[in-house]
């Protein structure tokens, strides 16, 4: 029996950084940003709050990342999938029986892969996390900047 998962992905845009920026080149504190706590944090790039490794990462999926940066929007299904760009990886080729993709709103593309067995996703999760030659979300590439809810239950939308 077949397996069928979906994500549900957003891009912050970059370039849309709600904080401050004093435009003062290579200055350690030329991005701010007031968190909902109300401490300020400073960075030189503003990219640095959207990186999981660095010490003024704002965090997956938390209000004071979202505040900071809006999600890039969409008008069309097409242009979603062309910005996104979302394919698996050729290895997971013999796991996968098809993909299929929504504009589930404006900023957020539902992808959902249906899997040959829910043994083949177990199969397909395994390479992603291998600790040689990891592959990001299981795609041939992934964009930067990206979050995704995944397992997504889909009761109230049809399955694609």
């Amino acid at each position: 029996m077949s397996f069928k998962w979906t994500k549900l992905y957003r891009t912050y845009d970059v370039e849309k950084f709600t904080g401050v920026d004093s435009n003062i080149p290579d200055d350690p504190y030329r991005y701010s940003f007031k968190k909902k706590d109300g401490t300020t944090i400073n960075t030189n790039k503003k990219e640095n709050f959207l990186k999981e490794n660095h010490k003024d990462f704002l965090g997956w999926h938390s209000d004071d990342l979202r505040i900071a940066f809006p999600f890039i929007t969409f008008d069309t299904l097409e242009e979603a999938k062309n910005h996104f760009n979302l394919e698996p990886h050729p290895i997971h080729k013999d796991k996968i029986v098809g993909t299929k993709f929504a504009l589930y709103d404006n900023c957020t593309l539902k992808m959902t892969i249906e899997f040959k067995s829910m043994e083949e996703w177990k199969k397909f999760v395994d390479r992603n996390y291998a600790p040689q030659d990891p592959i990001a979300h299981g795609m041939k590439e992934y964009k930067k900047f990206c979050e995704y809810d995944k397992d997504y239950p889909g009761e109230k939308d049809p399955i694609l």
